[in-house]
């Protein structure tokens, strides 16, 4: 029965992983009452140069004064989830989108594992403010002055 249990587990995981693979969270989009999520996404990849087909497009989270809830929406593919979050670092620049950011969605465990991540990257860069630290394929590394080179450490 337990060997049973743990499969059972495992699949629900794996079905999980693969569902949020297709979804995309953006982060810091005001929001409005009567809002349409719809087209502020649909603003948000014309920016990016994207058109994807969005689907279930919504704010999660509990509603409170003052805060604005991230938007979460799927997409017809991981790899259309990819080629988006290859380009929010464009949002930087972008007039009114300086302070919306964009993220896979994780689960409980990899925003744990992520957050552990960012936290030793932070103190490694005020360790050694001269050198570039990134995060990469789950690790911390060193970029090095070669153009996309990296040393782990």
């Amino acid at each position: 029965k337990q060997w049973y249990q743990r499969r059972v587990r495992a699949v629900k995981k794996v079905a999980e992983g693969e569902d949020r693979s297709r979804n995309v969270i953006v982060f810091g989009m005001l929001e409005e009452e009567e809002e349409n999520v719809d087209s502020k996404v649909d603003i948000l990849m014309d920016k990016l140069n994207e058109k994807p087909h969005t689907t279930d497009c919504s704010r999660i989270g509990q509603k409170k004064p003052g805060v604005h809830r991230p938007i979460r929406f799927k997409v017809t593919s991981s790899d259309t989830v990819y080629q988006i979050l290859r380009k929010a670092k464009v949002l930087k620049d972008v007039e009114g989108f300086q302070r919306v950011f964009i993220s896979p969605d994780r689960s409980v465990e990899e925003r744990v594992s992520r957050q552990k991540l960012v936290t030793k990257l932070k103190s490694k860069r005020a360790a050694e403010p001269n050198k570039q630290f990134i995060i990469r394929k789950g690790e911390v590394v060193l970029l090095s002055e070669k153009k996309g080179c990296v040393e782990n450490v």
